[in-house]
C-alpha cells in the first residue's frame, strides 16, 4: 500500500498536468506580445495583459510564432493581417531582389560591350 500511494505521490508530482505557460497579449487588440514557460517577460507599460495558462508551452500547439497570434476567447487565434502582411513583404522583398538581379546583369552585359567597342579584350569575363 505504501508503494502504491508513493507512486502516485511521484506521478502527481512530476506530471506535466501542473505546468503553467505565462501568456502576456494587448489587451485592446488581442495581440500576443509573450508566450513563456517562465514569468521572464518584462510587462510594456501599459495596456498589457498577463495571464497564467495551465498547459505547458509543449503542449501549445502553434503553427507561427506565437507573436502572429491574437488571444480570443482564452484561445489562440492566427492574426491574418499580420500574416498577410509579412507575405506581401516578402514577396516584394523578392521581386525587387529579382529586379535588382536583372539590372546588374544588365549593366555588366552593357560595360562588357562598350569595353570592346574600345578594344578591350577580355579572357575571363565575357563568359
Amino acid at each position: 500500500m505504501k508503494r502504491i500511494i508513493l507512486i502516485l505521490a511521484f506521478v502527481l508530482i512530476t506530471s506535466t498536468a501542473f505546468g503553467e505557460t505565462f501568456l502576456i497579449y494587448n489587451t485592446t487588440t488581442k495581440e500576443v506580445y509573450s508566450l513563456s514557460n517562465e514569468d521572464d517577460c518584462q510587462m510594456p507599460a501599459t495596456g498589457y495583459t498577463k495571464e497564467i495558462l495551465k498547459d505547458n508551452l509543449k503542449d501549445i500547439e502553434l503553427q507561427f510564432h506565437p507573436t502572429k497570434y491574437l488571444w480570443k476567447e482564452k484561445r489562440f487565434v492566427a492574426n491574418m493581417k499580420k500574416l498577410s502582411d509579412e507575405a506581401n513583404a516578402q514577396m516584394i522583398a523578392e521581386e525587387k531582389a529579382q529586379e535588382e538581379k536583372l539590372i546588374q546583369e544588365e549593366l555588366r552585359q552593357t560595360a562588357i560591350t562598350t569595353l570592346k567597342a574600345k578594344g578591350i579584350i577580355f579572357k575571363y569575363a565575357d563568359k
